[in-house]
């Protein structure tokens, strides 16, 4: 995709899926009914049947993600008798713990729940920090033992945040469950949820574990990820398009060689081809392939860190990989096949990927 088709340089950027200023090019239009529509063109110019997979329908579902119940980590709670919590009482810590055993802190979502831990760990600090500072016998055993409790929930810590990922509601539309595929214009929150799901990352630093989490931005930033479902919206277009053009390429390989060029001028069926591979895929399929690419690289450095996070399962790390690794490769070498192709076709008859006159 790299490689420019002769000199044909595309009217609104070179021969590239990283193209990004084609973007601002054209108008809205889906993936799905742009590759459909090329697809039938290229097949009625040729007089060639549909490819089989157009016939059955171009878009699949993403691979299952596992369930929340078998990602979800165990975290037992600390255990504080009676003496202990009465003798919280003075601190923010007794106020904190009573929370949590109320039925709606029992039931706490996972947001609220690492909200509820974050605020805990502060608390922790100060009650541990104002208890040593009474210079007595029974309020430096509580304060010991406040630092054996703070120990703890410093190491469940990670536990709580991967349940965040692994179990919100919102994590798990985001990452599997797309309402529809990347178009030119229409893709809202992308760039804002790319932003969002940076800062979740944020959360499980050692800065978060200083200052409690703010739960009104926490809020606020699952549902920019749950209204853009970006992952899972990038990681379908990207096998839609993978699909598409992994059955496309082969017929066409055949077809396209048997055009009559003659001595390298163009027929008017040529000409015909080079129209509609440059109406409906440097026009609208392209500038998708661009967006896939921009979101990709975006978020690579995201899907890096989780992939090595020790707080989230295997499963999802798998699942990960699968669709922003693999699954990127296998598009990449679609979308580098298809446009090998055109290069060696239009340059056979010397043509450009030109807009038709």
């Amino acid at each position: 995709m790299k490689k420019p088709a002769r000199n044909a340089v595309m009217r609104c950027g070179a021969a590239t899926i990283a193209a990004l200023s084609l973007v601002g090019c054209f108008g809205s239009t889906t993936v799905k009914h742009s590759l459909e529509d090329y697809a039938e063109r290229v097949s009625r110019v040729l007089d060639m049947p549909l490819p089989a997979l157009f016939e059955k329908g171009i878009v699949k579902p993403l691979p299952k993600l596992t369930d929340s119940a078998t990602l979800k980590h165990n975290i037992e709670g600390i255990s504080i008798n009676l003496r202990e919590f009465y003798a919280l009482q003075d601190c923010e810590l007794g106020t904190v713990v009573a929370e949590r055993n109320t039925s709606l802190g029992k039931s706490q979502l996972p947001s609220q729940r690492l909200v509820h831990e974050s605020k805990l760990l502060t608390v922790l600090r100060d009650c541990e920090a104002a208890l040593k500072e009474t210079q007595n016998n029974a309020t430096s055993k509580l304060a010991n033992t406040i630092a054996s409790w703070r120990e703890q929930k410093t190491l469940d810590y990670g536990k709580t945040w991967g349940n965040l990922i692994q179990g919100s509601q919102e994590l798990r539309l985001a990452l599997n469950t797309p309402e529809r595929l990347l178009s030119i214009e229409n893709n809202k929150d992308a760039l804002s949820s790319i932003n969002a799901l940076f800062y979740l990352n944020t959360l499980n630093s050692a800065e978060t574990l200083e200052n409690p989490i703010d739960s009104t931005e926490l809020e606020e930033q699952l549902q920019i990820i749950r209204s853009a479902r970006l992952p899972a919206t990038l990681w379908q277009t990207q096998q839609t398009l993978t699909d598409a053009l992994s059955e496309l390429t082969p017929v066409l390989t055949t077809k396209l060689a048997a055009v009559s060029c003659p001595n390298g001028r163009a027929s008017d069926q040529a000409e015909i081809l080079r129209n509609v591979f440059y109406l409906f895929f440097i026009e609208q399929i392209q500038p998708v392939g661009s967006l896939v690419n921009q979101y990709h690289y975006k978020l690579m450095p995201l899907w890096d860190t989780w992939i090595d996070d020790p707080s989230l399962h295997n499963d999802l790390k798998e699942y990960i990989e699968s669709q922003a690794k693999e699954g990127f490769e296998q598009y990449s070498q679609a979308m580098q096949a298809h446009v090998n192709l055109w290069q060696q076709f239009l340059g056979r008859c010397n043509l450009s990927p030109v807009a038709p006159s």
